[in-house]
């Protein structure tokens, strides 16, 4: 498998897999919007060039030529008077080719990305899930991730 980058002719690809997450989000978050292409062009782009990392980057796997997952994540690095500086990456979006979920595609990407943030010099690797979520959360679970702490929020 291989993860990289995405290219403009993945755009998509990756919009088809965004709204399969939006439309799983969905059950349980009444303001997701599905749009049939989550990720608009001009932003999709900004995402795929090489100095995107600071913002949103988008990275595709890519099995037999074929896009068969996605992730998009961001560096960032705490700014906090009271810790060390610290860099880290923080994924909001990942998802698998439906027909593709359970086969370790997702948890090769996982390791695809611990390798590249090592390499960047992050000491970690964030991410949120929604309580609902129990598949998402079983997966980051095996992925080898541990709760850190827990968010809560009010609807207004």
């Amino acid at each position: 498998m291989i993860f990289e980058l995405a290219g403009p002719e993945d755009f998509q690809d990756v919009n088809r897999l965004a709204r399969q997450v939006c439309e799983h989000h969905a059950q349980w978050d009444n303001t997701i919007q599905l749009d049939a292409e989550p990720y608009p062009m001009d932003w999709f782009l900004e995402c795929i060039e090489e100095d995107s990392l600071r913002s949103n980057a988008i990275y595709v796997a890519r099995k037999d030529g074929k896009v068969v997952g996605f992730m998009r994540f961001y560096l960032w690095e705490t700014n906090s008077a009271v810790s060390e500086k610290r860099k880290m990456i923080t994924i909001d979006d990942i998802g698998v080719v439906a027909s593709l979920r359970n086969q370790g595609i997702g948890k090769q990407m996982m390791g695809k990305l611990r390798l590249l943030a090592k390499e960047w010099g992050c000491e970690s690797i964030r991410l949120y899930v929604d309580a609902e979520n129990e598949s998402a959360y079983q997966y980051y679970l095996k992925c080898g991730f541990r709760i850190r702490n827990m968010g809560m929020g009010l609807s207004l």
